[in-house]
């Protein structure tokens, strides 16, 4: 089966001893970050600090550090007897994330309002009509890129790093159950639809409209992911990983 993971090396060379440095950590901690998010690594897989280390071509310490950082972001849990597995969520904790989520993008949305150029608000339009684009095509690559610059411009005119930083954290939590696959059917057309509704109601500073398109939003995103938890499919037990990788040439 292929790897969730890069092969061996990604984050750097082996290091010997209390010597791993920063960025070793900050490597390991985005390569299992991207695996658990993009749902390469489903909901209670084991995550074997030994293999880790072996395949990513470290030693435990950064894996661990990577391990307990993630734990703190909540995408990473603690289990007797099995040691670390990627987190699953509750249905309260999906309600209580949606609802913070739906505050906090209400209040970002509002802020970039007020500081964002002509420029700025015409280059959002632009991107939220790829969105629909890439969407309809299944353009998984142009989705994500445009995406990205979307959602950069938005919260740099916000201006406010805190909420950011749980911006991101919180929707890191939600939407790996959201945008499971399959990846582009309807869920992402109207996504992608209601990104184009946002650039246009901040073009028009309108703040009524932003508040009911980010309602509206999340509303889906609740009820989307609390259907997954309810048919189990993101509560069954991941295969280990690295079970049936080789490492090297065959």
């Amino acid at each position: 089966m292929p790897s969730a993971f890069p092969q061996g090396g990604a984050c750097g060379d082996r290091a010997q001893g209390a010597g791993e440095s920063t960025s070793m950590v900050d490597g390991v901690y985005a390569t299992l970050l991207s695996a658990i998010v993009d749902m390469r690594l489903g909901a209670r897989t084991p995550l074997s600090q030994n293999k880790l280390a072996t395949h990513l071509g470290v030693s435990r310490t950064p894996v661990r550090e990577a391990l307990l950082r993630l734990e703190r972001d909540g995408l990473v849990e603690r289990v007797p007897d099995m040691g670390f597995v990627v987190a699953t969520i509750t249905p309260a904790e999906v309600n209580e994330a949606c609802d913070l989520l739906e505050l906090l993008d209400s209040y970002v949305y509002r802020r970039a309002t007020e500081t964002l150029s002509n420029p700025q608000l015409a280059e959002l339009l632009a991107l939220a009509t790829e969105l629909v684009r890439s969407a309809e095509a299944g353009d998984t690559g142009a989705w994500q890129a445009a995406d990205h610059r979307y959602h950069q411009i938005v919260m740099a005119a916000a201006n406010n790093r805190f909420v950011a930083g749980y911006l991101q954290q919180v929707r890191r939590r939600v939407q790996r159950f959201w945008l499971q696959e399959p990846l582009f059917d309807g869920r992402l057309r109207t996504c992608s639809q209601d990104h184009v509704a946002l650039a246009q109601a901040m073009t028009d500073h309108d703040e009524a409209v932003l508040a009911d398109t980010v309602r509206a939003h999340i509303g889906r995103m609740r009820r989307n992911v609390l259907d997954r938890l309810e048919s189990a499919g993101p509560l069954l037990p991941g295969t280990d990983p690295l079970a049936a990788v080789r490492v090297g040439p065959s």
